[in-house]
């Protein structure tokens, strides 16, 4: 009776690890800066930076990741800017998401690539450490659905890189979160210092114009890069598919009169481009970089000069 029982207990103990395993979406780390804010301010966020990291890391974001293998490294820095001396932040925020190659694991240092970056400066909510942090798509908070907002948009970028437009159903949970009844709609529906709202920036996501954007996008990730890793072959096909998916992407910037996520997706990129083509083998292609992304030009004449 006892050697069944043993045998129930290491059955449950497993099925326990599985189920915490096959949940995580993310492998998140948060940054915090709070050297704008009062001691006593400091204080009361002692416990902000392990409560929200446990809040991603252990909560089911995703319906079903395409690559369950492939952990996104998600990343939160919290630049606080001021308090009300109470419960109420402002801040600043920088959201990352990035995976890491499987195969340069064991490399020092391993290659990440970025898949998306963005600096959301209008943050602002309520937080205290005794809040319940439970995850609640029905509901807004201030601070969780904040979270939950770049959560969905990374976990819509990881998508897109898998499959043509596969990001839609997180993208549209975003944007179901900016349209959500709320008392202070700034940097949801209101934009400010030249950036878009959190709406905006979904939705433009979502709009037919930017298809081809989205579409270059996983020809990049997916055809591009991971061509350029882990083919055994040749690598000039994969390098050409990246030619084109940046001209495609260029095509829409050039097409439309606000391309936020281009924009961003070139900031963010830049230099992984500039890198990934110093394997080229023919330095005259920073010339085309340089047409196709004109606003990075220093970064692509930097990796011409180094590469011989």
């Amino acid at each position: 009776m006892r050697k069944i029982f043993k045998i129930f207990l290491i059955i449950s103990l497993l099925m326990l690890i599985s189920e915490t395993v096959r949940t995580q979406d993310f492998a998140a780390t948060v940054i915090v800066n709070f050297e704008a804010l009062p001691s006593e301010a400091r204080d009361r966020l002692r416990d902000f930076k392990q409560q929200v990291e446990d809040y991603l890391n252990k909560n089911k974001f995703a319906d079903d990741l395409i690559k369950e293998e492939c952990k996104i490294l998600l990343t939160l820095q919290f630049n606080f800017r001021g308090t009300n001396g109470f419960d109420n932040y402002e801040a600043q925020l920088l959201a990352g998401g990035q995976w890491l190659l499987e195969d340069t694991v064991d490399i020092i240092p391993p290659t990440y690539i970025t898949m998306f970056r963005y600096l959301d400066d209008r943050c602002s909510f309520t937080y205290n450490r005794a809040m319940p942090f439970i995850k609640n798509d029905v509901r807004f908070d201030s601070f969780l659905s904040l979270v939950d907002y770049y959560a969905y948009i990374i976990l819509g970028y990881n998508e897109d890189s898998y499959i043509p437009k596969g990001g839609n159903k997180y993208f549209q949970k975003a944007l179901d979160i900016c349209n959500k009844p709320m008392t202070d709609r700034r940097g949801w529906t209101e934009g400010g210092t030249g950036r878009p709202s959190r709406a905006e920036l979904v939705q433009e996501l979502l709009n037919s114009r930017m298809e081809d954007f989205r579409i270059g996008y996983y020809e990049y990730q997916n055809k591009g890069v991971d061509e350029v890793f882990f083919s055994q072959s040749s690598k000039k096909p994969a390098f050409d598919v990246i030619i084109q998916a940046l001209e495609k992407i260029a095509a829409v910037k050039k097409k439309e009169v606000k391309t936020y996520n281009i924009d961003y997706f070139f900031e963010a990129k830049s230099r992984e481009i500039a890198q990934l083509f110093s394997y080229y083998g023919d330095r005259s292609v920073y010339d085309k970089l340089m047409k196709i992304d004109q606003a990075h030009q220093t970064v692509y004449e930097e990796f011409k000069a180094k590469v011989k």
